[in-house]
C-alpha cells in the first residue's frame, strides 16, 4: 500500500511541474532567437539522410552508421541532465526547484530509452556489442564533447537549450519524418519501432518544456545571449553528425 501511495505522489507531481511548464507568450529575445535559428533548426530534419529515407530507395548502411555513432549521445542523456541536476541549488536562483524537479522525472523517462535503440539497431543487423564498444568519428565525437561541456560548464539555461531543446526538439522532428517509412519496413514488430515512436510522440513536450525553463533561468542578456549561441552550436553539430554518416555510407563500396 504505501509503494502504491509513494508512487501516486510521485506521479501527481510530476504532473504539477509540467503543469508549471505550460505554453506561455514568448518574450521578445526568444521569439528573436527563435527566428535567428530557423535555418540551423529546419536544416537538422532536411539532412540529405532524411530526405532519402523518404524518397527512397531505403538508406539501410547510413541508418546502421547512425545508429553505431549516436549510441554514445542516446545512452549518455540521462546522465548530461544529471550533470546540470546536481548544479541545482534548490532555490538560490530563479527557476531552480522548478528545474531540479523536471529534471528528475525526465531522467527516469530516459531509462530505458538506450536499450530501446539498441533493438532498433539489432532489427537493422546490428550486433549488441558492435553498438555498445562503437568509436564515433569525428564529426559525432565533436557533439558528444560539447554535450558534456555544455552540461558541466555552461549556465542551467545553456544545459537547457543546448540539449533538451535543440536535441530533443528536433529529434522529435526528424523522427516524424522517417516513422512512416520504417513503420513500413519493419511491419508489426513494435520493439524495433519502439524508439522511434516514443520520440516522435513525446519529442514535442520536452523541448516545449524546456523553452520554459529557459525563459525562467535566462535572466540576463549575457545568458541569454549564451543561450541563442549554445542552441546554434548544438544544432550545426547536430546536423553535421548525420550528413558525415549519410556520406559515409554512401563512400562505403558495400553501401
Amino acid at each position: 500500500m504505501s509503494v502504491a501511495t509513494g508512487s501516486s505522489t510521485r506521479t501527481q507531481h510530476h504532473r504539477t511541474v509540467k503543469s508549471e511548464l505550460n505554453e506561455s507568450p514568448h518574450p521578445a529575445w526568444v521569439t528573436a532567437m527563435i527566428d535567428d535559428l530557423k535555418s540551423e533548426w529546419t536544416g537538422v530534419s532536411e539532412s540529405r539522410l532524411f530526405r532519402a529515407t523518404v524518397e527512397g530507395p531505403f538508406p539501410e548502411a547510413a541508418w546502421k552508421r547512425v545508429i553505431l555513432e549516436y549510441f554514445g549521445i542516446v545512452e549518455a542523456f540521462p546522465k548530461y541532465m544529471g550533470v546540470y541536476l546536481a548544479r541545482t541549488t534548490f532555490g538560490q536562483t530563479a527557476g531552480d526547484v522548478l528545474a531540479r524537479d523536471w529534471l528528475i522525472g525526465n531522467i527516469r523517462v530516459e531509462a530505458l530509452h538506450a536499450q530501446w535503440y539498441i533493438e532498433w539497431g539489432m532489427a537493422l543487423g546490428l550486433e549488441f556489442n558492435e553498438i555498445i564498444h562503437h568509436r564515433p568519428g569525428p564529426e559525432v565525437a565533436a557533439l558528444q564533447e560539447y554535450l558534456w561541456s555544455v552540461a558541466h560548464r555552461g549556465s542551467l539555461a545553456e544545459a537547457f537549450a543546448a540539449i533538451n531543446y535543440a536535441i530533443e526538439g528536433t529529434t522529435g522532428d526528424w523522427t516524424r519524418v522517417v516513422m512512416p517509412r520504417f513503420a513500413q519496413r519493419f511491419g508489426d514488430d513494435k520493439k524495433a519501432l519502439r524508439w522511434l515512436a516514443e520520440h516522435a510522440e513525446y519529442d514535442d513536450a520536452h523541448p516545449r518544456e524546456a523553452l520554459e525553463l529557459i525563459k525562467i533561468t535566462a535572466q540576463d542578456e549575457k545568458t541569454r545571449s549564451n543561450v541563442v549561441e549554445a542552441t546554434r552550436l548544438s544544432l550545426q553539430l547536430f546536423r553535421r553528425g548525420f550528413d558525415a554518416c549519410y556520406d559515409l555510407a554512401a563512400a562505403s563500396p558495400t553501401a
